[in-house]
């Protein structure tokens, strides 16, 4: 081996080495980046499912207050026909 290999040879370990550090680099960023990632989905999973606070819980309260409200429309609408009927009948006969 001459001194021009060596040099050569020292070269090309330098750059491997500096691909070793990059490699590392990015996996430690990759890391962190799935930390944040599984973070926000937990928050976000949180948010939608959770049984108590979350959206799933304010659609089933939602729900029930449209099939409730639907009762009390529908008793409402049927004694207002009532009192216009009567009131027809009234002023008809």
């Amino acid at each position: 081996m001459n001194q021009n290999d060596r040099a050569e040879f020292e070269l090309i370990h330098n750059k491997i080495d500096n691909i070793k550090s990059d490699i590392e680099e990015i996996k430690k960023s990759m890391d962190v980046a799935h930390n944040k990632t599984d973070e926000n989905l937990k928050f976000i999973k949180e948010n939608l499912f959770n049984p108590h606070e979350g959206l799933w819980a304010e659609t089933k309260l939602n729900s029930q207050f449209r099939s409730d409200t639907k009762k009390w429309r529908t008793m409402i609408t049927t004694a207002l026909v009532a009192v216009f009927g009567r009131w027809v009948y009234e002023f008809l006969g």
